[in-house]
């Protein structure tokens, strides 16, 4: 028996599927098999939004992440979402995530989220949550959002199960913090509505009795077409010391933190990572290449925005070449990146 979530689902597909198009209400109303004002008004029943609405919310959402994540810019957005001038754009831009669409790069910019519709037999209901614990991670206590756990014996060779907790005004603490490799999609969380900005720590319970505990963001991040949580790396590594380097004629201190074996890559045998100290605005003036290094190829030493780093790189040939980078807000697929600074050799 086919259930009226079914075809709400459906007419979602076809709204997704043609988001970027004016809304075909007839065809809305074929797959829906009732008439456009009834999906409308089971919509807004449902939802508390009406089609045109969600719509418009979507396209909100991820004009940001394109804006925020993609490096688009503003004029080619405003066109793909539909609007005709960059100014009608940012209006609606403005209203629905509080800030210029021209800002949405910028790390104090959080952009609100709008996730894709789906119906089932409670369309409306969240999951709840269970509980309110106080949590204390690095010497601050936080309060936490207790949703339940989920079972993983069935499929996972490692893990019985985990538990999810949502840390409340956490965002400033973590937002710098490294962040891995390691995605975890919307889905495989409780029925809750996650917004752009949030944390979570998750608690994996081993079958051998052990507990790992891993902490996520949600950035806006997209793996295989599906919203994602990043993990943050908490534990954060100290420089193995401090060395003076020169850079254009000034010395600075630069902390050290180790060497990485690279030999994978074909012409690179190892690299060493320096962040440079007190640099202030002495580089930036310098102009930048077109090369990136995501945050996930450094330590886990946590990049600040207007950080440089020098990264001596040891070709296989025997050669050793000197690489500046800076954080300065570059995103590139989706992953926060340092773009490299073009510095004459000395």
């Amino acid at each position: 028996m086919e259930l009226i979530t079914d075809r709400l689902n459906a007419v979602v597909s076809c709204i997704e599927d043609r988001l970027m198009e004016e809304t075909d209400k007839e065809e809305i109303s074929r797959i829906a098999r009732m008439p456009f004002s009834d999906v409308n008004r089971l919509f807004l029943s449902l939802t508390d939004v009406t089609v045109a609405e969600y719509v418009r919310k979507r396209r909100m959402a991820l004009a940001a992440i394109d804006l925020r994540y993609r490096g688009t810019k503003v004029l080619d957005t405003a066109l793909k979402y539909g609007y005709d001038s960059p100014v009608s754009f940012a209006r609606a831009f403005r209203d629905f995530h509080g800030f210029n669409p021209g800002l949405a790069g910028r790390e104090d910019s959080v952009p609100k989220d709008f996730p894709r519709l789906v119906f089932s037999i409670h369309a409306k209901g969240v999951k709840e949550m269970i509980r309110k614990d106080r949590i204390t991670i690095k010497g601050k206590e936080y309060e936490a959002t207790y949703f339940g756990e989920a079972e993983m014996s069935s499929w996972s060779k490692t893990y019985a199960k985990r538990e999810f907790w949502r840390l409340e005004d956490a965002w400033e603490d973590f937002r710098d913090l490294p962040l891995t490799q390691s995605v975890l999609p919307y889905s495989n969380y409780p029925s809750i509505d996650i917004q752009i900005g949030q944390v979570f720590m998750i608690d994996y319970h081993r079958k051998d009795g052990g507990l790992e505990r891993k902490y996520y963001v949600a950035d806006g991040s997209v793996w295989k077409d599906m919203q994602c949580t990043v993990e943050i790396s908490v534990d954060l590594m100290k420089p193995l010391r401090i060395d003076r380097v020169k850079v254009l004629g000034k010395e600075y201190d630069a902390e050290y933190y180790g060497e990485e074996d690279i030999s994978d890559l074909p012409l690179s045998r190892s690299r060493e990572f320096r962040r440079l100290l007190g640099t202030g605005r002495d580089f930036a003036s310098i102009q930048k290449g077109n090369d990136v290094l995501p945050y996930n190829n450094y330590p886990p030493c946590g990049i600040r925005p207007g950080d440089v780093f020098e990264i001596l790189y040891h070709q296989k040939d025997g050669r050793d070449e000197k690489t500046y980078y800076i954080a300065d807000g570059t995103v590139w697929q989706g992953m926060r990146c340092t773009i490299e600074l073009n510095i004459p050799e000395e």
